[in-house]
């Protein structure tokens, strides 16, 4: 007998966006009404994937970087995701946003043999401080401007990780995350012990 897996909250926001695209055209803010505190997380994600690759984004990591922080920060302390009015207030045609919404909904159910909600405990505390912790923490790891190859992307997919088993309560995608912690750990351990020798060869 094939085991159901639980339905999470990222699909039924997507319902929930594609039923207020029945009675017109949604504002941006109309949209992240429904996301809700999510929707911090949804920001994030976009923001985080231009750093996934290997090659450092001078110029850009450190505005991106403190960028997420901030709303890392309004997602701890419950605040609804901040958009400048200019943006808040743009409509996006029904059409367009349903058709985004039902791609969407097909990719996360495509993929729910690996994505879906699990062991929420992860999401309580003391794990829940944790987290947020290590999300900032890689994101100010993110923010330093090193012209050095992974030095954005290794932090870049703790963030990543980070983000998607929250918007879809999936503890798996936590575990990720600390063991990508731990190779950021040691990725920067061993920067900063080269950075040191190369110093002290210099006579700094």
């Amino acid at each position: 007998m094939t085991k159901k897996l639980s339905r999470g909250p990222l699909l039924n926001h997507l319902d929930a966006i594609e039923e207020k695209c029945q009675h017109g055209d949604p504002s941006l803010q109309d949209i992240f009404d429904v996301l809700g505190t999510e929707g911090h997380f949804v920001l994030i994600t976009f923001l985080t994937i231009p750093f996934l690759q290997p090659i450092p984004l001078l110029g850009m990591s450190t505005p991106f970087g403190l960028l997420i922080s901030f709303i890392i920060g309004l997602a701890y302390f419950g605040k609804a995701p901040w958009l400048p009015k200019s943006w808040a207030k743009k409509r996006i045609p029904a059409g367009t946003v349903s058709r985004i919404a039902e791609g969407s909904e097909k990719i996360v159910l495509k993929f729910a043999f690996i994505f879906h909600p699990r062991w929420k405990f992860l999401f309580h505390r003391p794990f829940r401080d944790l987290n947020m912790f290590l999300l900032i923490a890689n994101a100010i790891l993110l923010s330093l401007p090193l012209p050095i190859p992974f030095s954005n992307a290794i932090p870049a997919w703790v963030i990543l990780l980070q983000s998607l088993a929250h918007l879809e309560e999936d503890g798996f995608f936590v575990v990720l995350s600390y063991v990508q912690t731990t190779i950021c750990v040691i990725y920067f351990l061993f920067l900063a012990k080269g950075i040191g020798a190369g110093l002290n060869f210099i006579g700094f």
